[in-house]
């Protein structure tokens, strides 16, 4: 192999090292970032949860409410 073709080589072997380690530094940040998406849904959901709770908190209160009113529906 002639010097010259070894240094193309060499270069197109530098390139693609270049390129993995572009990729490598992508992949982590990509991970980094969907570990905060991960956390923001975590507490999306736990969110939810909470107002769903509330939610049947004030349902049961507002049917005791019409209970004692007299204001139930024969269908409860």
């Amino acid at each position: 192999m002639t010097d010259e073709r070894a240094d193309i080589m060499l270069e197109i072997l530098k390139t693609i090292q270049s390129d993995v380690s572009a990729i490598k530094r992508e992949q982590t940040s990509q991970g980094i970032r969907l570990l905060s998406l991960e956390d923001h849904v975590r507490g999306l959901v736990g969110t939810i949860y909470g107002i769903q709770s509330d939610v049947a908190d004030l349902k049961m209160r507002v049917d005791r409410i019409e209970k004692r009113l007299g204001l139930m529906d024969t269908e409860h």
